[in-house]
């Protein structure tokens, strides 16, 4: 796959619509899965995909080999929708503190059940959640980002992440209670 994919980023390089149309068909479904967890809307989400693509192909020349193209690709995609999201004027919320709780060990169907219930319940609550700590909890816990990595994207102190990742994991928590 890797050289599959530098050999597509260099005929793109090139301008080759065709093989822009390779990358984006390879690509379409992981950009469009991060712009909706960040977004929650599915037409802003198409758009902030569409605009990453965008971004992407015009600023081939700066992607570098030495790091996975899908990652410097959702990089742009998260960034495209935070953009988004400041348009909106993003309000920081305080939340409850000092919440609790358990992880459960699940071996049996039934509990595997359950399970997917409370993975349910979290996405709802995720949902319910302000756009500012539903952010950071996407791109913490989906998207993988450590607490300096989403500092540097929304522009703000990595202290100031980890205490909005702190109050909406406790909100969460309180929402699924």
């Amino acid at each position: 796959m890797i050289s599959f994919e530098h050999g597509i980023i260099d005929q793109c390089r090139k301008g080759e619509r065709r093989a822009q149309m390779q990358l984006y068909s390879t690509f379409y479904k992981r950009v469009y899965n991060t712009c909706y967890r960040v977004l929650q809307n599915s037409a802003e989400a198409e758009d902030a995909m569409q605009e990453s693509f965008l971004k992407a192909f015009s600023r081939l020349d700066t992607y570098s080999d030495s790091i996975p193209f899908e990652a410097w690709l959702v990089r742009i995609s998260v960034n495209t929708c935070i953009d988004k999201l400041r348009k909106k004027e993003l309000e920081l919320t305080d939340l409850n503190e000092n919440i609790h709780y358990e992880i459960e060990d699940t071996q049996d169907e039934e509990e595997w059940e359950q399970v997917l219930e409370k993975v349910e319940q979290v996405k709802a609550a995720i949902a319910k959640l302000p756009e500012s700590g539903r952010l950071v909890i996407t791109l913490y816990l989906i998207e993988g980002y450590d607490h300096e990595e989403i500092a540097e994207i929304l522009g703000i102190a990595s202290g100031t992440v980890r205490i909005q990742y702190m109050r909406a994991k406790q909100k969460l928590i309180e929402l699924i209670a």
